[in-house]
This record gives structure tokens, C-alpha cells and sequence, in this order.
């Protein structure tokens, strides 16, 4: 029995031993079937904790290290990643690692504010509350002079560390000093937002001041104050005022420093004269008027009395029943300077008023003018010789005359051409004899362009008159060499001699500019309706203009009026002063000044009519500025077509032969050659033929019926004169 007994007993202790071996967290029967996994703990230092094994971590495992606070545990070494969250289910054995923040003692000196106590920390969350009266908190530092920049939060710490306190006082003290006025207590404030009141008896308060002594600029409110202040208050003494006004409406009295408006009495049949502050009236008092002791007014009255105003053209003035005129009255004129008011209509100086004026009897002032002043400005705009003419001073509004190319200015390569109120020639242009209505000061600049005053040498040689394709013998002519112009004579040209010649001694009967009414639009359009007498009498002056003599005389004198034929014309042949080309010069020059070229071209310079001529095809019955078109082969301009020109010799035949410097001096008419805008092509031919009177447009001779007849309307000139 005690047999089966041990072994039923043994059987039970096997059985028990092994229930626990299989259940066993070591047994890998176990494990495997039960999930369980190990996971192990790195504290880093910190307190221990014993490795298990499990499936799920419910709470977090606790451990602590000495100035250290938990971080958290992490399942890498590196504490990469998040911080492990709990419950922490587990899906393979693991290694939980602790990290920790080591914690610092941090000190807060709070510069008055709130205390706040010392303690050890690894990071400080947020900024730690604090305040302090009349200050505003603009945070923590870590140096005591508050440099560089406030912290920010979380801050992390990484030392034993001490945080300042910074503050902005909002609010200061502000004591007022009233200086005897009412008393003002003292405040905290940030703002004076208004002008503390305060008085004092017969005084004037002045500003409150940051100085005792009054020095700098008052105060101007709202103040924002920016430290504790005391404001200073500056009085001023105030005066008795007392008003005597002499029989006129009563003035009360009153105190003041200041008096700044003129003290308002009346008084019936007077004027007020002004206040005294002497009764004797010696002392006139000038208001803003300020007090600098007690003081008495007194009224001065004048009787009153008839004042009657002649402006001469001014505005008018009003009449004035008065005894005293306080201030000068006011009267205007257009373009005129006011120059006083007088006693006397003739100005003397002795009855010129002044104001304020004390009237005695019934007058009348008379207002003197004069004109104001507008100057004249030449400039010589590049000019490289010669002078501009003197500025001068002229009444505005008043006419001016231009003046010419007095100082004989010259450019190199240019002419003169006029005036300008622009140096660039984009303003008003103006010609000499031009007339200027003056509003104000003129500048005018010399302009320049084409030489229209150049004259070509012609070289002597010989040619054959006439047409060349005439069966008949035409005459053999031999020219000595002589000079001609380049271009018509245009009208500003004609203008500018015509002025010089009226003030020096000539008559000259005024010529038209170009043909048409549009040509008065136009610049350098040739000078036309010109007589004979008129082209003589011009060229006379022309010669003297220019410094050189005369050539045209009337009996023994220059021919200086075109409008006089008293006395015998004749041509003074050894003066060196400007006249008209005979018809074979002019035909000479016109053919290109050599027996080749006379007959080459049937046109001057060409035997195409439009590349060299204005005529009635392409005119438009207008004339056309001068030097338009091509030259001729001796760069001359305009020789066919345009205007028609005056030649010096009387209309006659020049039969055949060989003839030397050939001119016709009698006659009934005078040659015209060229042709014109208003003639068919036929007409402006070198070798064409043209007549007119000398002085005046009439009926034309129908025996001269081979040759062309012109009008003086579409007459000009082209000066010629011998050479040196």
C-alpha cells in the first residue's frame, strides 16, 4: 500500500514539474503558442528596470536620473523619430531607449517686477508671468544690458542661466511750476492729451515750457512723455487801455497785452486820422500795437473833405468824402507803371503825397504812369563776324521796328537770312522792316541759311545771240567778265535794304512779296511788282548798304527816288556798286557763261523745263521760294521761269555781226527776260526775248508782236555788278 501510495505521490510531483516547465516564459513551446515577446529597458543612466516579456506595455515604465528630466522613450538609440506612446503594443522583441533633457538652474532677476523664485529645469515652455506698475513688460534677456534680441519660448536650456526682466515705463510723474498762477497738481500719465488751464491775475498766459527758464519752443499738446517732467508756466503782464477819442463814439477800456486791429470810433462830419499816445498827436501809434506799461489812446480827427480822382486812363477810383487818407488808393493801367498821385496834372515833384495824407481842403490827385520797359535782344546765333545790333529798351505795347543785319554778322558757309525768336528758327520768324507789337522782353536770334546775297563770277568770253535753231545769222558777242546773283532778290532781302535805305535818305516804293496771296505765307519768295525805276533806285541803295558806290545817277546826283525822273539818267560805269545785267550778260549767264553750253541746253541748265522752272505747268500761279529747283552749269538759280527779270538795256535789235559789250541805251521800253510762273514753257527759253515800260503797267505796243510782254506784278531783278 505505502508503495502505491509513492508512486501516486511521484507520478503528481512529475506531472506538477512538468506543468511548469511548459508553461515557462523560456520555453519556446510557450512563447510560441502564447505571443509573449521580451522587451528590454536602456535607462541611460537613470534608475533600472528589469527586462520582461510581454505583448502589450499598458503604462509608461518609470524611471528617473538625478538633474535630469524625462524625455521620453524612444526604440532607436539615436532617439530618432517619435517618442513611443502607451499602451505600447509589441509585434517582436524590443529595446525601449530613455532619453533625457539635463536640467539647469535658472535665475530671474525681475528689475522690479514680481518676484519670482530660482529652479532647475531643461526647457522653460512658455514665458513666465510677470508685471510691474506704470510699466509695460517687453521681455526676457539673457545679458543685463538687454543687447541683442529677447528670448523666445520653448528656450531650451544648455547651462545654468540667469533671465533679466526688460520694461517700458507708460506712465510718468508730471508736476506743473504755475509761477503764481492757480495751482495744477501732479499726475502719472503717458498723454497730456490737453492744454492744462491755469490763470493769474492781470497776466496773459504764454505756454508752459519744459525749461525754467523759458528757453526753446512751448509745448504743444497731446505731449507724450517720455520721462518724469515738470512744466514750467510763462506769463506776460497785462495793461490798462484807456481810450480817449476826442468827441467820437466811446471806446471802453480794458486790459491787454497786445492791441491788434486799429481801435474802431466814428465822429459825425470827420475823418479819423489815426491814434496817438500823446495828446499833443506827436506820437502815431502802428497797430498790432503792443503795451509795455499802462497807456491812454487819443483820437486824432481831420474835418472832411472833397477828393476827386483823375486816373489818365487808369481804373477808376472812387471819390472820397474824407480829412485823412490812410493808404494810397489803388488804380491800375495796362502796360503802364504807376508812378504816384500828384497835386498838379503836370507831375511836379513838389506836389507828389505820401501816406497816410492829412486832407485840408477839396483837391484832386492826379495818377502819373509810365510805360512799363520791354528790352530787345539780338543774338548772333553762330555767327563767326560782325556784331549784333545794341539791345535797347522799348514801351510795352508800343511798335517795333526789327532791325536789318546791321553789324554785318557772317557764318562761314552761310548767309543771314532774318530773326528769330528761336535759335533753332521753330518760333516767330522776323525780317528786317518787320513790325513787333511789344507785350514783353524779345530775344532774337540770326538765322541762317542759303547765301541768297552770293554773287557768281561770270568769266569773260564770247557766245551768239539769240536762237539757235534760227536760220538767220545771229551776232557774234564778246563779254568782258562780270559777277551776277545766285538767286532772285527775295522779298526779305528787298525788305531789309528798303528799311536802311528809308532812314538813309532814300525813296523807295514799297515792292510785294511773290505773286499770289498764299506767297505772303511763305519764306524767300522773290520780291515782285517791281518797275524798272524801282530796281534802280533799290540797287542804289543796295550798293550803299553794302559799303560800295552807286552806280545810277540823275544829272549830277545818285538816283535815291523811284519815283523821280528829274534829271538825265545815266549809268556810271566805273563805280563798283550793284546794277542790272545787260540782256547779253544775263543771256550769257543764263546759257552757262560759254559759247559750248549756249546752245546745249534749251533751258537754263537743262533741256527738261520741269527740273530747272517754275512756269505756268507746274506753278501753281504761285512763286516759289528761290533756288528750288537745279541750277544752271554756273549754279545759278531761277534763270528760267519763277519771276521775270529786269535787264538794264532799252528793247532794240542787235542786227548781225561781232559786237564787244554791246548795250542798248534808248528805247521805249526795257528788256525782261526769263519768263515767269504765269508763261508757258515756251516762254522761259535762254533765248527768249520779253519787254515792259519802265515805269508803269499800260497798253503794249503790238509792232513788238516776235517778243513777250510783261506785267510788273510778276517782275523781280537779279543785281549784277562789274568785277574787282
Amino acid at each position: 500500500m505505502k508503495r502505491f501510495f509513492r508512486y501516486i505521490f511521484t507520478s503528481f510531483i512529475f506531472q506538477l514539474l512538468l506543468f511548469f516547465v511548459l508553461i515557462s516564459c523560456e520555453n519556446p513551446l510557450f512563447i510560441g503558442i502564447t505571443e509573449l515577446y521580451e522587451v528590454n529597458f536602456s535607462t541611460n543612466g537613470g534608475s533600472p528596470i528589469e527586462s520582461r516579456r510581454t505583448d502589450c506595455i499598458k503604462e509608461i515604465p518609470q524611471t528617473s536620473k538625478n538633474d535630469c528630466s524625462f524625455c521620453g522613450w524612444y526604440t532607436n538609440s539615436a532617439f530618432t523619430g517619435d517618442a513611443v506612446t502607451f499602451p505600447f503594443e509589441l509585434n517582436e522583441d524590443t529595446t525601449l531607449y530613455v532619453k533625457w533633457q539635463q536640467m539647469y538652474t535658472v535665475t530671474f532677476v525681475t528689475n522690479g517686477g514680481t518676484n519670482l523664485e530660482s529652479y532647475k529645469t531643461g526647457i522653460i515652455e512658455k514665458s513666465p508671468d510677470i508685471s510691474r506698475a506704470d510699466f509695460v513688460f517687453a521681455g526676457w534677456y539673457t545679458t543685463e544690458d538687454f543687447s541683442g534680441s529677447a528670448i523666445s519660448f520653448p528656450y531650451m536650456l544648455t547651462r545654468p542661466t540667469t533671465l533679466y526682466a526688460k520694461w517700458i515705463q507708460t506712465s510718468f510723474l508730471v508736476n506743473f511750476e504755475t509761477n503764481g498762477g492757480s495751482t495744477i497738481e501732479s499726475y502719472k500719465t503717458e498723454v497730456i492729451q490737453t492744454f492744462p488751464e491755469t490763470a493769474k491775475e492781470n497776466f496773459i498766459f504764454a505756454g508752459w515750457y519744459t525749461t525754467s527758464d523759458f528757453s526753446g519752443e512751448p509745448v504743444i499738446f497731446p505731449y507724450t512723455l517720455t520721462k518724469q517732467t515738470s512744466f514750467y508756466a510763462k506769463w506776460l503782464p497785462t495793461y490798462q487801455t484807456s481810450f480817449v477819442t476826442g468827441g467820437g463814439s466811446e471806446i471802453s477800456s480794458y486790459r491787454t497785452i497786445k492791441i491788434e486791429t486799429v481801435p474802431q470810433s466814428v465822429r459825425d462830419g470827420y475823418s479819423f486820422a489815426g491814434w496817438y499816445t500823446d495828446a499833443e498827436f506827436s506820437q502815431l501809434a502802428d497797430f498790432p500795437y503792443l503795451l509795455t506799461s499802462d497807456t491812454i489812446f487819443y483820437a486824432k480827427w481831420q474835418k472832411i473833405y472833397a477828393v476827386k480822382f483823375v486816373t489818365n486812363g487808369g481804373s477808376a477810383v472812387t471819390e472820397l468824402k474824407t480829412g485823412y487818407i490812410e493808404t494810397e488808393p489803388i488804380t491800375t493801367k495796362t502796360d503802364f507803371g504807376f508812378g504816384g498821385w500828384y497835386l498838379d496834372a503836370d507831375f511836379t515833384e513838389e506836389n507828389r503825397i505820401s501816406f497816410p495824407y492829412a486832407v485840408t481842403g477839396d483837391i484832386t490827385l492826379y495818377a502819373k504812369w509810365t510805360a512799363e520797359q520791354c528790352t530787345i535782344t539780338y543774338y548772333s546765333n553762330g555767327a563767326t563776324e560782325g556784331a549784333v545790333p545794341q539791345s535797347l529798351s522799348v514801351d510795352k505795347g508800343s511798335s517795333y521796328t526789327v532791325l536789318g543785319n546791321t553789324g554785318n554778322l557772317e557764318k562761314a558757309g552761310y548767309a543771314f537770312t532774318k530773326w528769330n525768336t528761336r535759335a533753332d528758327g521753330n518760333g516767330q520768324g522776323y525780317s528786317a522792316g518787320s513790325k513787333i507789337t511789344m507785350t514783353g522782353d524779345v530775344a532774337l536770334y540770326a538765322q541762317w541759311g542759303k547765301d541768297y546775297v552770293a554773287m557768281i563770277k561770270v568769266q569773260g568770253g564770247f557766245f551768239y545771240f539769240g536762237d539757235p535753231n534760227t536760220t538767220s545769222e545771229r551776232p557774234k558777242i564778246t563779254l568782258s567778265s562780270f559777277q551776277i546773283a545766285q538767286y532772285e532778290v527775295t522779298y526779305e532781302l528787298w525788305l531789309e535794304v528798303a528799311t536802311w535805305a528809308k532812314e538813309n535818305g532814300y525813296n523807295l516804293t514799297a515792292a510785294s512779296k511773290g505773286y499770289a496771296t498764299n506767297d505772303q505765307f511763305k519764306s524767300f519768295v522773290p520780291a515782285t511788282n517791281i518797275s524798272w525805276n524801282m530796281a534802280c533806285v533799290w540797287l542804289n541803295s543796295y550798293s550803299a548798304y553794302k559799303g560800295y558806290e552807286p552806280v545810277y545817277y540823275r544829272g549830277n546826283s545818285i538816283w535815291k527816288d523811284d519815283t523821280s525822273t528829274s534829271g538825265t539818267f545815266s549809268w556810271n560805269k566805273t563805280k563798283n556798286g550793284y546794277r542790272l545785267p545787260t540782256e547779253c550778260e544775263w543771256e550769257f549767264a543764263a546759257g552757262g557763261g560759254n559759247v559750248e553750253t549756249h546752245d546745249q541746253y534749251t533751258y537754263a541748265g537743262s533741256n527738261v523745263i520741269g527740273d530747272v522752272a517754275w512756269y505756268s505747268g507746274n506753278s501753281g500761279s504761285e512763286a516759289h521760294p528761290v533756288g528750288t529747283k537745279k541750277s544752271n552749269t554756273l549754279g545759278i538759280y531761277d534763270m528760267s521761269g519763277n519771276v521775270a527779270e529786269w535787264c538794264y538795256d532799252c528793247y532794240a535789235d542787235f542786227g548781225t555781226g561781232e559786237l564787244t559789250n554791246p548795250v542798248h541805251e534808248s528805247g521805249n521800253y526795257r528788256c525782261v527776260r526769263g519768263g515767269s510762273l504765269l508763261k508757258y514753257d515756251s516762254i522761259t527759253k535762254v533765248y527768249k526775248r520779253g519787254y515792259a515800260y519802265e515805269i508803269y503797267d499800260g497798253i503794249y505796243n503790238s509792232h513788238l508782236s516776235t517778243s513777250t510782254v510783261y506785267a510788273h506784278k510778276e517782275l523781280s531783278l537779279r543785281p549784277a555788278r562789274n568785277t574787282e
